[in-house]
This record gives structure tokens, sequence and C-alpha cells, in this order.
């Protein structure tokens, strides 16, 4: 029983490490986040990420994920409301002004940033797959699927810290008018390139 929850374990870092530090709507708010509010101000977001991806984790351990498989629709309408949101946060960031002391907006909350893994469709297709490839059958499923919750908050932590650390990078050039704007187009245009991912499979 140890053998194999051991031999699992390798997997399910990897899987999760490489899943999470490639570019998502979450790895570009975080790195949006950390270059115009930094790293301690972002850690309400990093905590929400972890939470929501705790909570969504379970409920499609628990069979949430059956749901779409029955309702189809429901799967639309997930899609839709991912779709829009993304769009809306695209739109946001590309368009947002430049901030003084008095006018930096607020970052990403806790229960905001919790509630979009929801719709969120990479966080989707990841803990589905935690959820199915990475799991033992039998009296290991819980075993291996408990491990796989623990595993994967632990090996995806590197990946957000480095985006947030991205963000810090340019944060001081972030005065300079020109490079403001491009920056925020640029994170802009990269978050709506994120949009085909909903419309795979």
């Amino acid at each position: 029983m140890e053998s194999a929850l051991l031999s699992l374990a390798p997997a399910i870092i990897v899987f999760s490490f490489i899943s999470t530090i490639t570019p998502g709507p979450n790895n570009l708010l975080l790195a949006h986040s950390g270059a115009h509010f930094g790293m301690r101000k972002t850690l309400p977001h990093v905590l929400g990420i972890r939470c929501g991806m705790v909570i969504l984790h379970l409920s499609i351990l628990l069979g949430l994920g059956k749901v779409f498989e029955i309702w189809p629709v429901l799967h639309q309408v997930f899609t839709v409301l991912a779709a829009s949101y993304i769009v809306y946060m695209a739109i946001k960031i590309a368009t947002s002004k430049q901030a003084n002391e008095t006018n930096k907006g607020e970052p990403m909350g806790l229960f905001q940033a919790a509630s979009f893994q929801w719709i969120n469709p990479k966080s989707w297709a990841t803990l589905i797959t935690l959820g199915t490839a990475f799991t033992l059958s039998g009296e290991l499923f819980w075993p291996s699927a408990l491990m796989g919750i623990i595993l994967h908050q632990i090996a995806t932590l590197p990946g957000t810290f480095m985006w947030i650390s991205i963000g810090k990078l340019v944060a001081h050039k972030l005065n300079d008018p020109g490079f403001h704007r491009r920056f925020n187009l640029i994170m802009g245009g990269l978050l709506l390139a994120s949009l085909p991912l909903i419309f795979v499979g």
C-alpha cells in the first residue's frame, strides 16, 4: 500500500508543477498583481487560489465532475461565464490607467480569487486529471486522492511566487507612462490569448 502511494507521488508532483507553472489566467493575474501591488498585498490572492483549488479538487473527487456528464448544459454555462469574466478582466487590465498614491485600486481578494477557480478552465482540467489519472483504485482511492491534494498544493507554490516575482521585476518601470501602457496591453492580450483553453475538449 505504502509503496504504491510512494511510486505515485513523483508523478503527481511533476504533473502539478508543469501544469500550473505555464501561462494561464491565474498566473497572468498574479503577475499583474505583483507588478502593481507587490508581494504582500498579493498574498490574499494567493491564499484565495489555494482555498478555491482545494474546495474544487474535493468537489471533483466527490463526484461533481460527473454532473457535467449528466447535464452537459451546465458545462456550457460555466464556459460562457469563464469566457465572459476573462474578457472583462483582460479589458480592465489593458485599459487601466497609471495609478497614483491615492488611486492604486485594489488587488484581487481571497474570496474573489477562490471563486474564480470555479470558472477557470485550467483549474478544472488540471484537477479532473489529478482526480482520475493520478489516483489509485479500490481502497487506495482516497489515500491517493488526499495525497494528490496535498502534493498539488505544495508543488504549485514555486510557480505561483515565480509569476508574482516576474511582475515585481517590472514594477519599478511602471512609473514610465509608456511602459505602463504597454505592460497592461500585453498582460490583457495574454489573458485573452488564454481563452482558447476554454474551448479545448
